[in-house]
């Protein structure tokens, strides 16, 4: 457990890191803005296409079948989410990319015009660790960092331990409890203060 990843717990150490990402990396930000709104695995996030992101603007839903658990995947999208689609939809018609790459979110460099290809999981993964690195953030930081962000503020805000779980489409409490970062220790202090 000791160097899982994270989600940021608090909305300031977020704003940073978030203003930092969107300096050093346009792309990872908007790829952190639509992944920590809708929940998703990065490996989502990153396979979808210019058509995709279009239809989801068009219809305010989106939907798809998680890549890891061959789940159906349909939510609503939000005002920041909406925003992210459309920065990212701009940001790829300046990319210079292969006519033939369908993907939302592309790379920058000498290889990305010839590639059919997403940006990597890997550089996504990078970038955020470089944002956290330059301002100095107390935080473990990977590609689930988005999801276990929306995770924990979703529950600091007091939403239902059950709608998180549904959300990240976990099918154990368990497993919530662990993305929350929700310990044993976490428990003996509520019933210890509580002492009704």
């Amino acid at each position: 457990m000791k160097n899982t990843v994270e989600g940021f717990k608090n909305e300031i150490d977020l704003k940073i890191f978030e203003s930092r990402l969107a300096e050093i990396n346009p792309t990872c930000f908007l790829v952190w803005k639509v992944g920590v709104n809708l929940a998703l695995r990065v490996s989502d996030v990153l396979k979808i296409t210019v058509d995709q992101a279009k239809n989801y603007l068009l219809t305010g839903n989106y939907l798809a079948v998680d890549r890891k658990t061959g789940k159906v995947n349909h939510v609503k999208i939000n005002e920041n989410t909406s925003i992210a689609l459309k920065e990212a939809l701009e940001l790829r018609k300046k990319a210079i990319v292969s006519e033939d790459n369908p993907f939302l979110f592309v790379g920058e460099g000498n290889r990305t015009s010839k590639s059919k290809n997403h940006i990597t999981r890997q550089a996504v993964d990078k970038y955020f660790k470089i944002a956290v690195f330059d301002e100095n953030l107390n935080i473990r930081v990977g590609t689930h960092t988005m999801r276990k962000t929306w995770g924990n503020l979703a529950y600091s805000k007091g939403y239902k331990l059950e709608l998180i779980m549904k959300r990240l489409n976990h099918s154990s409490q368990s497993t919530t409890l662990l993305y929350l970062g929700i310990t044993d220790s976490d428990m003996n202090k509520v019933v210890a203060e509580l002492n009704i």
